[in-house]
């Protein structure tokens, strides 16, 4: 991968500008080390300067895990129409949501060690944020605890996986401690606690799952023929297909670690359905 370190000297402006360029995957991102007045954003052909921007600028890279921001891949006329937009696309541009699971990790800690409670956490953390690690809060129903939704390409699931998902929630008991089979082939644990996240969700990467991108504006879990393989005139095998997209999406091709920024901050969500058949099931 290309990194290289430049300087441009922008002959209207006396202060130079040091600019990072790196080669993430397919895309270019051009990420400001210090930009003033001027905004760089990534474009078709990798790079492109643009005028004033109405809106602060964001932070290309996040310093906390060397990956560029989900902000980072969108043009800048984007970002400006968000910072006026609804308090969700203010929240994404304030702190980077594809890397809140590193606030998830950091929250767990403090709860662990008593330095700190649910109550405590930011609003925009709790109610937004989160919801890019798969972790979705209700402050009515089940306040300081959270619904985690996967991403179960193809609705897959094995014996191990499916222990796993009930040796997280049985603690939180009969009532709140529930799994979800949802119409999307995925699965949603309830009753989660954030002192108990960051082991769920180090099992799940140590079984090939996530829950990192499965809610708020993401690709969603990947649906799939429910007869694959066992469909003698299925045309294809959806399997295959659910999980190259799953990774396509989920997985830094950088990093090769689950959470790819690229994909990581749409204008909505995005369903993806893949049929394998001549019948829609």
């Amino acid at each position: 991968h290309l990194m290289l370190q430049i300087e441009i000297d922008l002959h209207s402006s006396p202060q130079k500008i040091k600019v990072k360029m790196v080669k993430y995957s397919r895309a270019l991102i051009i990420a400001a080390a210090a930009v003033p007045a001027y905004a760089f954003t990534a474009s078709s052909y990798g790079r492109r300067a643009t005028s004033l921007s109405s809106a602060p600028p964001i932070e290309q890279i996040d310093t906390r895990t060397g990956k560029p921001t989900g902000s980072s891949f969108l043009p800048q006329d984007t970002i400006d129409r968000a910072a006026v937009g609804s308090p969700i696309e203010k929240a994404k541009l304030a702190k980077d949501g594809t890397s809140a699971f590193v606030d998830v990790y950091e929250y767990a800690a403090k709860f662990r060690a008593g330095e700190m409670t649910w109550e405590e956490v930011e609003k925009a953390d709790m109610n937004t944020r989160l919801k890019f690690v798969g972790m979705l809060h209700r402050d009515k129903r089940t306040p300081g605890q959270f619904m985690m939704r996967l991403k179960v390409p193809n609705g897959i699931v094995n014996a191990d996986q499916m222990r796993f998902y009930a040796d997280c929630v049985e603690k939180y008991g009969e009532e709140k401690g529930v799994i979800d089979i949802t119409t999307r082939q995925n699965i949603q644990l309830r009753g989660v606690k954030i002192e108990d996240a960051p082991d769920i969700i180090d099992g799940l990467h140590a079984r090939n799952q996530t829950s990192f991108q499965s809610a708020l504006d993401s690709v969603r879990n990947m649906v799939g023929s429910p007869l694959a393989g066992i469909d003698d005139q299925e045309m294809v095998d959806t399997r295959e297909f659910c999980n190259a997209l799953n990774d396509l999406v989920s997985l830094d091709p950088v990093t090769e670690t689950r959470g790819n920024p690229m994909w990581g901050n749409l204008p909505r969500k995005f369903n993806i359905a893949v049929s394998g058949s001549r019948d829609d099931y």
